[in-house]
């Protein structure tokens, strides 16, 4: 017996320390993985930047940035028409505008945001770590570990949250996860993370508050501080919502009204959640009426996260708050739902880790099957980011950085919302979003409009019916064009405060969208621009656009051809021609007219995955997108000056 104890000893260490350095290298192999998906995140912001793929939220904080950054700590956004610290009370850009003068380019917040996330996955990893180790100290805690950065760096949704332009809740979740895991283990430094997620805005109090609530389930030492941090999390929403300060979140708890059935007038704290006892089926009818998307937000994360109790309150309020959130579907992918993608992982491995002392084989399975699932999801939708986000040409990029280049610094710019975002480095920037009045505040304002690229908001008929207005009534002057990007400069006469952008109900320019077998030709006086075929076959104009309802409708064009020429009229929601009519010549300039008849609703293609991994994500707006067309077999000369569709009478 004396014997035997000397020699089992090294053995014992042996082992100890062989498992230790396993998952001390596990470990550090994911930490490597974090620094590679930030080089991504990194490079995939700078493409988003430079192809000018960044839109109207983006363009609120990017101005922002640059006017505290140039001495106006009280900006006032033109983009929102309010003060930008009325936007969510987002006080973290004051300083963040230091980092202006050092890279001075839009991309750095990007670049920031970026940092940010990984930064709260390198935390939560190592959390995940932390509960492996500690509830499996043998070899078997290092396929929880690997099961932890599977989970955080397959979840293609954090792609897409950091690919949805610039916000402040990425940057607050390194705090809130920082704090949840200090609440989580009793230490009294969680204090410490609570002055920055307040300096994030009323949606970080909101994450304040949830953390507050899970250290009060975490344990005794967390309990009493949990409590106060929940309720101090509660209270800055209620002060914010007070002084006006988050009229962009609808003014707070006002878009929650509905919930208490009690109209649309705005009710406070109380008052909700009395209404929502008393008429509980409001919020149930919401909450299944997106339980599909609710399960997509949760599935690549582990959806038995759930289960560890000192995340659930936190993962209960970000997940109600953005689902219960009237007239929005947050619960698609989006920068909303980050904080659940980040830290349910957490969760995974606890309830995993826990599994195993009694149910060693369910655990194994169920660490396979989330693995899997996470795999999954990736597979299926990382690739389809780019074409998501992207939706701006190379070409078309090139315009816009010269037309940027070309505007002066003082100058007022209106652009189209969908590449606005990196225009916002000035005083006066204003996006087009829907027909309404636009302010004028300069005597030399700028319009860049872009029918076709970029995520638009604005239809296509009204971008071309302003372009229409811009070369016509407005006497604006063409600076320049070229791969669907249009950079008007326009000297208003004074005393001009507004100006309506058309909804597109008037005829459409030709000019503004030649097609593959068309040339835009814009010499002499601007009634006189039309499209030229080219003579190849195919056609000479396309693209013009409106989104109508189901109804009778008759399509013009003016042309002249001195050979045959199609006019067609085309449903792009479901790629279906409508109507035909072809036309032998012309004698001049003829108004060639068609009935269209749209009877039935088409739905437009959109990707949304296959097997498990499938998932619909918001719907565009209703409407059929209906296109006129006017195609030539070649050789022949055709001109197009404008279209028109009108609905027809009876």
């Amino acid at each position: 017996m004396s014997e035997a104890i000397p020699a089992a000893a090294p053995r014992l260490r042996w082992a100890s320390w062989s498992h230790a350095s396993a998952q001390v290298r596990i470990r550090r192999i994911g930490y490597a993985v974090l620094g590679l998906q930030f080089a991504g995140f990194a490079a995939w912001s700078w493409a988003l930047y430079s192809r000018f793929a960044l839109t109207f939220d983006f363009a609120i904080y990017h101005q922002a940035w640059y006017l505290i950054a140039h001495g106006d700590l009280n900006p006032y956004s033109t983009l929102t028409q309010r003060l930008f610290w009325q936007n969510h009370s987002e006080f973290i850009m004051w300083p963040l505008a230091l980092l202006y003068w050092a890279w001075p380019h839009g991309v750095t917040l990007l670049w920031v945001q970026d940092a940010c996330v990984v930064a709260a996955e390198a935390v939560a990893f190592g959390w995940a770590c932390e509960i492996a180790q500690r509830h499996r100290p043998d070899g078997e805690s290092r396929w929880l570990i690997a099961l932890g950065l599977v989970l955080l760096v397959a979840n293609p949704w954090i792609w897409w949250s950091v690919s949805f332009d610039f916000h402040a809740e990425p940057l607050a979740l390194l705090p809130a996860v920082l704090l949840l895991r200090d609440l989580a283990a009793g230490r009294r430094r969680a204090w410490v993370w609570v002055i920055p997620l307040l300096a994030c805005g009323d949606v970080a109090c909101t994450y304040l508050a949830g953390a507050g609530l899970g250290g009060v389930l975490a344990g005794r030492r967390s309990r009493m501080p949990g409590a106060v941090m929940a309720c101090l999390g509660a209270a800055a929403v209620a002060i914010i919502t007070a002084i006006h300060g988050n009229l962009a979140s609808g003014g707070g708890l006002a878009v929650y009204s509905y919930l208490a059935a009690a109209g649309t007038a705005p009710l406070g704290l109380g008052a909700i959640v009395k209404g929502i006892a008393a008429h509980p089926s409001v919020m149930l009818q919401t909450l299944w009426a997106k339980r599909l998307d609710i399960l997509v937000t949760l599935s690549p994360s582990g959806l038995v996260g759930l289960g560890y109790a000192p995340l659930l309150p936190f993962m209960i309020v970000v997940l109600l708050a953005n689902a219960l959130f009237q007239g929005l579907l947050f619960t698609e992918p989006s920068f909303q739902n980050l904080p659940v993608y980040v830290l349910l992982p957490v969760g995974s491995i606890a309830v995993v880790a826990s599994l195993m002392r009694r149910h060693r084989a369910v655990a194994f399975v169920l660490a396979g099957v989330l693995a899997a699932q996470a795999i999954g999801w990736a597979v299926v939708w990382l690739p389809k980011a780019p074409g998501e986000w992207i939706r701006v040409s190379a070409s078309s990029a090139q315009a816009l950085a010269q037309a940027d280049n070309a505007i002066p610094a003082r100058a007022q710019v209106i652009a189209s919302q969908g590449i606005i975002g990196r225009l916002a480095s000035r005083a006066d920037v204003r996006a087009q979003i829907i027909p309404g009045q636009m302010a004028i505040s300069s005597r030399d304002t700028w319009f860049l409009v872009a029918p076709s690229a970029g995520v638009e908001s604005q239809s296509t008929a009204s971008a071309m019916a302003l372009l229409s207005e811009l070369a016509g009534p407005l006497h604006a002057t063409l600076v320049m064009h070229g791969h669907g990007i249009w950079a008007f400069r326009w000297r208003p006469p004074r005393g001009t405060r507004t100006l309506a952008i058309p909804g597109g109900l008037g005829p459409l320019p030709a000019w503004a969208s030649p097609g593959a077998a068309g040339r835009d030709i814009l010499a002499g006086p601007p009634a006189d621009w039309h499209v030229a075929a080219t003579g190849g076959q195919g056609y000479v104009t396309d693209g013009l656009e409106w989104l109508e309802p189901v109804g009778l409708y008759e399509a013009t064009v003016d042309l002249s051809a001195a050979g045959p020429v199609n006019v067609e009229v085309w449903d792009d929601n479901g790629n279906v021609l409508l109507a035909r009519r072809s036309i032998p010549a012309t004698a001049g300039v003829q108004s060639v007219s068609l009935p269209v008849t749209v009877m039935n609703l088409h739905r437009p293609y959109s990707y949304s995955g296959w097997g498990p991994f499938r998932v619909d994500f918001v719907p565009p707006r209703p409407g059929e997108r209906l296109e006129i067309r006017v195609w030539s077999p070649g050789h022949e000369l055709v001109d197009v000056y404008r279209a028109k569709l009108v609905r027809a009478s009876g």
